[in-house]
């Protein structure tokens, strides 16, 4: 049946209409309404198409904008970069002109620069050279070529050889006694640790030791220090007493010792030598102090001429060889000297120029590492880095002609500044009375008032007035021979930025170890102890002192000749000597010096050359050699709270003699002075006004401020004579020269004080001081305590001036050394 549509049909008829008409007929016949279904059709896929392609077109212009902004921004990089290359290259082209300009001025001058301090090709000598008509003296200087070569490689990683899982694990034959290797870093500070550049200590540290500071010798210089290291002697006893000496005995001149001819310059006896001579064996020297002149018999087997152009590399390269020998021809002992970051440090003008230094440093010595690890020689040797000086920075110049006319005078410049009398017209008073206190800042000594503790004043080739300014000052003969350097050494070890610094790593050593601090001439008796030839000759250090860091120290005993007491000639009792006193005080006194007789008194002092007097509460030590001597000793034991009777007279006991000193005098050695039993006569001694004003009385008053803030205190005072300077006691202690006391406390607990022990043995402090008495010195224009400072010692410096030695035998030798020989740089 055919559907028909009339006029009257509503839309929605008509859509149902559509819809049936879309459907099956009657007849079987599909019919479609084709024109308004294609219409549909294309207005849909139009309309989506054109949102596509809208959407398309509005991409496309977005990454064309954005590859425009690209382009321009690369355009605009290009031109700064070119204006920067171009700026920069204007930059170095006018630098360069400022640097060529001053530099071609210098030709006049290069002959004076050759003889500073850290200048290339200036500082050893090569071959020396004879002067006109006078017999060269000619050292011992043979080995390879040392023309610069490259390197031959560097490490592949940084630190790669770091770890302590091997340490003295030697896989080699031929190595059972480990070489030892000292290697010198010129003018290393112990302050350049702290900017922790160079790494390669502090990897070296973990699996060895480190010192935490080193006290150079006085002066701070070249010269003195490296030959110090390697005889463990003060320049004052080794005779290179700075860069340049005078020794009219020797030369005429001022002599420097950079390019002397006169190995008779060099006294003492150098490692290498000792080494040569006791075990016959092999011995190799690379630029070292000293190296280059035969003053033994015992020259290094090889030491080439001293080639400042030699790269550090080539130098390391060269050390490894020598380790690589064949065991008949090994040296068992190599010095090696660097001479940075020294020259960085004359002439720096900020910090970074001595850090870029530090950087090359550490990477040379991480590639001598890398290279020892490589060929299995690291955990076979013995291995020591050290320096011999710090650098301060200079702001202040004096130059000696503006002082004092300098005819009849030959004058050595530098930071200390030393003066030689060449005429016997000329007094030391003379001089020195001319620059003492007229400076400002300086201090001039004499080689009779210069403080023991710098061991300065043994040798005439120290020079007769030394001037010394504080931390910064220089001198100079005149302004045309001031080289101007920014930075300079040789200051009082007191001064931290001279402090220097020790690692080391080998079989010999312990792991992570931190040694205290210490002089450097201690080190020669570490160097024979490793080398297996201990005591083989005399030195200013103490053996023993390193114990503690190595792996199989030696068994040592304390001292046993403790000092007895003095022969018993008559019953205890007081003997007047002066003043008014009562019998009845006298009984009183007479009594107690019996009831204490026969206790026991164990002083901590041992001589053959002494005996004590046993006055109770405190003791007095006397020479053996009989009554000429006058040379005393007391010992206090002092606490705060004492009960005091005051007294004016003096006496001694006459258990131990039965009449009184010479002559007697109210200036008294002890500390207590109100006290009966310290009314001793013989701790009585006249001294000059000045000297009681300047030192005795500012001494007194320190040790009363010590007993009431410490409570209890061990103190020895004493007497010295030393008429030679030589800080060691004359013979004959007819005259009295020097005045010294040392202080006992604890920072803890005491156990005892007598003998004097802590409950912690770490706990005992020491603070000890050595003056030489003058009418007149330097100390006229310091203050109080700055002229107990300048003249602290170590308890070592007063055993060598009074003869006896210290010791507590309840602590161990190696806590006795350690306490003997600390050094203070400052009071409590």
């Amino acid at each position: 049946m055919k559907t028909n549509l009339n006029q009257n049909q509503t839309p929605m008829m008509m859509n149902q209409a559509r819809v049936v008409s879309t459907g099956t007929t009657d007849n079987g016949t599909i019919q479609y309404d084709e024109v308004d279904e294609t219409k549909r059709w294309f207005n849909r896929r139009f309309c989506f198409l054109s949102v596509i392609g809208l959407a398309v077109l509005l991409l496309a212009m977005v990454v064309i904008v954005i590859i425009v902004l690209l382009l321009t921004q690369l355009r605009a990089a290009n031109a700064n970069a070119v204006n920067v290359m171009s700026s920069s290259k204007t930059q170095m082209e006018e630098l360069t002109r400022k640097l060529t300009q001053p530099l071609e001025q210098l030709g006049p001058t290069l002959e004076k620069l050759s003889n500073m301090p850290g200048i290339p090709g200036g500082f050893f000598p090569s071959t020396p050279q004879p002067s006109p008509g006078v017999p060269p003296i000619s050292p011992i200087v043979t080995g390879p070529n040392t023309t610069p070569e490259p390197p031959r490689r560097s490490p592949k990683a940084r630190y790669e050889w770091k770890g302590c899982q091997n340490v003295g694990k030697c896989e080699l034959s031929g190595y059972n006694k480990p070489p030892l290797v000292i290697l010198s870093l010129d003018g290393f500070a112990r302050e350049y640790v702290d900017r922790n550049i160079v790494q390669t200590l502090n990897h070296i540290a973990e699996c060895g030791v480190k010192a935490d500071k080193v006290y150079p010798s006085f002066p701070s210089k070249t010269f003195p220090n490296h030959y110090s290291i390697v005889t463990g002697l003060w320049p004052e006893s080794h005779g290179i007493t700075d860069n340049s000496v005078f020794d009219p005995t020797i030369s005429p001149v001022l002599e420097s010792m950079k390019s002397t001819k006169y190995d008779k310059f060099f006294e003492g006896e150098p490692i290498w030598s000792v080494y040569k001579r006791k075990t016959g064996k092999k011995a190799n020297c690379l630029f070292w102090v000293g190296c280059a002149y035969n003053n033994s018999g015992y020259p290094p087997d090889i030491a080439p001429a001293y080639n400042q152009e030699l790269p550090f590399r080539n130098r390391i390269d060269m050390v490894v060889d020598w380790l690589k020998l064949p065991v008949d021809e090994r040296p068992g002992l190599i010095t090696a000297y660097l001479h940075e970051p020294d020259n960085a440090g004359h002439y720096q003008v900020a910090d970074e120029d001595v850090d870029e230094k530090l950087a090359e440093i550490d990477d040379n010595l991480d590639y001598l590492m890398s290279r020892l690890s490589e060929e299995k020689l690291l955990e076979c040797i013995n291995f020591a880095i050290l320096s011999d000086h710090g650098m301060q920075l200079i702001d202040k110049t004096y130059y000696f002609q503006d002082y004092l006319d300098l005819k009849g005078l030959i004058t050595a410049k530098g930071v200390v500044g030393r003066f030689y009398i060449n005429s016997t017209d000329i007094s030391v008073n003379d001089v020195a009375d001319k620059v003492r206190c007229k400076i400002e800042s300086v201090k001039a000594n004499t080689r009779a008032d210069n403080p023991t503790r710098k061991h300065y004043s043994r040798d005439a080739r120290v020079g007769e007035i030394l001037l010394e300014g504080r931390a910064g000052i220089t001198f100079y003969k005149s302004k045309e021979d001031d080289y101007e350097l920014s930075g300079d050494h040789g200051y009082d070890y007191f001064n931290p930025k001279m402090h220097t610094i020790f690692f080391a790593r080998g079989p010999s050593f312990k792991q992570n170890m931190t040694i205290s601090p210490y002089q450097n001439v201690q080190y020669m008796n570490l160097w024979m102890n490793l080398l297996g030839i201990e005591g083989a000759v005399e030195t200013n250090g103490t053996i023993g002192f390193f114990d503690n860091i190595l792996t199989n120290p030696p068994r040592r005993e304390n001292p046993t000749n403790v000092i007895g007491e003095c022969p018993m000639i008559a019953f205890p009792s007081a003997l007047n000597c002066s003043g008014n006193v009562e019998p009845q005080i006298l009984n009183q006194l007479s009594a107690k010096l019996t009831s204490c007789a026969f206790s026991p008194s164990n002083i901590p002092l041992y001589s053959d050359k002494h005996c004590f007097q046993n006055y109770c509460e405190n003791t007095v030590v006397v020479s053996r050699n009989g009554n000429n001597d006058k040379r005393r000793a007391i010992i206090e034991i002092l606490s705060r709270d004492e009960a005091s009777t005051p007294s004016n007279f003096t006496f001694v006991n006459a258990k131990y003699q039965n009449s009184c000193p010479d002559s007697v005098s109210p200036n008294s050695l002890t500390i207590l002075k109100n006290s009966q039993l310290s009314s001793m006569a013989d701790a009585l001694l006249s001294l000059p006004n000045n000297f009681i004003l300047k030192v005795m009385d500012p001494l007194q008053a320190k040790s009363i401020e010590y007993l009431n803030k410490y409570e209890k205190m061990y103190v020895i005072s004493g007497t010295a004579s030393d008429a030679d300077h030589d800080g060691v006691a004359d013979f004959n202690g007819s005259i009295i020269t020097h005045i010294y006391r040392i202080f006992l406390i604890c920072k803890s607990n005491w156990l005892s004080m007598n003998p004097p022990l802590c409950t912690d043995s770490d706990a005992m402090q020491t603070l000890s001081f050595i003056f030489p008495i003058t009418e007149q010195s330097t100390i006229d224009c310091m203050s109080s305590d700055g002229v107990l400072l300048d003249y602290t010692a170590t308890i070592f410096d007063v055993e060598r001036i009074a003869g006896f030695q210290f010791g507590l035998g309840a602590l161990t030798q190696n806590q006795n050394t350690i306490l003997r020989r600390r050094i203070s740089t400052e009071l409590w």
